[in-house]
């Protein structure tokens, strides 16, 4: 029996914890909302699903606290997806921790976790040689609730989109450094710098959402484009589109990978993959695969694929 303990009572959580409670041999608690942390964080469950924030540094002292308790974690933070990349010194405290407990730590999700980087190692098994990569998703946004979309970006003025990428308040989607870092550390490559850019989407009449509702010329979705540069030379890129409704715009989700070199691959997923049954089955199908890691912060990139089993 493997007990499963949820810190964080949003969409992730309770997707997740319902896959879990269909099977066998997994024993799941919660999820605990913020006001119950100890609950969730000290318990001392074999796994636990950290699933709050997106950033590395808001979660660190949760994952230490269920580390020193004895738990191996999972979190959702996108930037724990490869923490190295954001604050080495949490990554290698933490990663101590970690070891020195027996424990492994694991960032992981749909994306990062498996579209940008998991997915993109396992479709470059089949070349023979990989020169540069191109990903693409197309995502659908309407099943987010509507902190994370406006946090993302959807639902403000073109002047408030604006100000929030200044501020930090509208970020876009977050992870596309963490992957990419995780796929050139497994190509044995280094990454020299990322070249990131997002621009707004506005809506020509109103779209509502599961959570939201965005006027006419109030932001609807956004594009991401991030560029990671090898030898002087695009060699990753990232084309992300998230919209309340992407046949709006003329498209639909799908997810694409490109691999150029001698002999090019184009894989594609269509429609693509759903943002929240997604999440929730890399989440489940990753406690088993955590329990047998070896100890200390691990990546999707160390671990065999994800399977439901």
């Amino acid at each position: 029996m493997i007990t499963v303990s949820f810190y964080g009572n949003g969409l992730a959580a309770n997707n997740t914890a319902a896959v879990l409670r269909g099977r066998e041999g997994v024993e799941v608690r919660g999820p605990y909302g913020r006001d119950e942390r100890d609950a969730a964080l000290r318990s001392g469950a074999d796994v636990v699903v950290i699933a709050t924030t997106s950033f590395l540094a808001q979660v660190a002292d949760d994952v230490q606290t269920a580390v020193e308790a004895g738990s191996n974690v999972i979190t959702t933070a996108e930037e724990a997806a490869q923490p190295w990349a954001n604050d080495p010194a949490i990554a290698d405290r933490l990663d101590a921790l970690a070891r020195e407990r027996g424990v492994t730590i694991l960032g992981a999700g749909l994306n990062p976790g498996f579209a940008f980087d998991a997915l993109v190692l396992t479709v470059c098994g089949a070349a023979p040689e990989v020169e540069s990569l191109l990903v693409e998703r197309v995502v659908d946004l309407s099943g987010f609730g509507e902190t994370v979309l406006r946090r993302i970006g959807v639902g403000h003025t073109r002047e408030g989109f604006e100000e929030g990428k200044r501020a930090g308040t509208v970020t876009g989607h977050i992870g596309f450094p963490q992957s990419m870092r995780v796929v050139a550390e497994r190509f044995g490559v280094e990454i020299e710098r990322i070249d990131a850019e997002i621009e707004p989407v506005f809506a020509e009449r109103e779209l509502c959402g599961r959570s939201i509702t965005v006027a006419a010329g109030e932001t609807a979705g956004f594009r991401q484009h991030y560029v990671a540069l090898v030898n002087g030379a695009p060699w990753f890129e990232a084309l992300f589109t998230g919209h309340l409704v992407p046949a709006e715009i003329g498209l639909e989700p799908r997810d694409a990978i490109h691999v150029r070199g001698p002999a090019e691959l184009h894989f594609f997923a269509q429609p693509g993959l759903n943002p929240q049954s997604g999440t929730a089955a890399v989440l489940a199908n990753s406690v088993r695969r955590v329990v047998e890691a070896r100890s200390g912060w691990v990546t999707v990139g160390e671990l065999p694929p994800a399977v439901p089993r």
